[in-house]
């Protein structure tokens, strides 16, 4: 069994030809905003195109700056069996461990949630460009109670109002993601 490192994924760094091999293709989103917390959940799906079984060692970064907290609550497993996948944890970035058999699909389930220290959320898309190439297929949603939204880093294909949450969809195709997935809030007057 062949083991590449790679630094990018929501990973940092970048891919040599061998390592095309593997595709990130597709990432399912979920995101809960509160005043002072983040929730995110990731279904995250890899595919291998070699005729080799392949384990990869992949980073997720966290946003880290003034703005955010520590990163709890972190959880990484595989969907097919619903193994813990995490190598170790810093700060900063998760290490984790994707097995993918030749010629198969594999799908990881990334959950975390940070500490909010400013009206700022921030997911970092952006180092997805590190693959070299779109994500086939893209699903996010954001939940919001209680807060007003000032911005968000892109427009949402879809929002429902109800009367204390909001919640933002967002569906795209052949994503190539060009900014991080940012929110800017206040609290609402009651």
């Amino acid at each position: 069994m062949r083991s590449f490192f790679l630094f990018a994924f929501v990973f940092m760094a970048s891919l040599n030809a061998q390592s095309q091999v593997i595709d990130f293709f597709r990432e399912d989103l979920k995101f809960r905003l509160f005043e002072n917390r983040f929730e995110v959940s990731g279904d995250y799906y890899f595919r291998n195109n070699s005729s080799k079984p392949l384990v990869l060692k992949l980073k997720y970064p966290f946003p880290k700056n003034e703005d955010f907290g520590k990163v709890e609550a972190i959880e990484c497993t595989d969907l097919s069996d619903s193994v813990n996948s995490i190598d170790f944890i810093k700060q900063e970035y998760l290490m984790f461990t994707v097995s993918i058999p030749a010629h198969e699909e594999k799908a990881y389930r990334i959950a975390y949630h940070q500490q909010l220290l400013a009206n700022r959320a921030l997911y970092i898309l952006t180092s997805t460009r590190q693959w070299g190439k779109s994500l086939e297929h893209i699903t996010y949603e954001l939940f919001v109670e209680n807060l007003h939204i000032d911005s968000l880093s892109y427009i949402p294909d879809k929002t429902e109002v109800f009367t204390d949450s909001i919640r933002f969809f967002w569906q795209k195709k052949n994503f190539m993601p060009d900014r991080n997935f940012e929110v800017f809030f206040t609290k609402q007057k009651q």
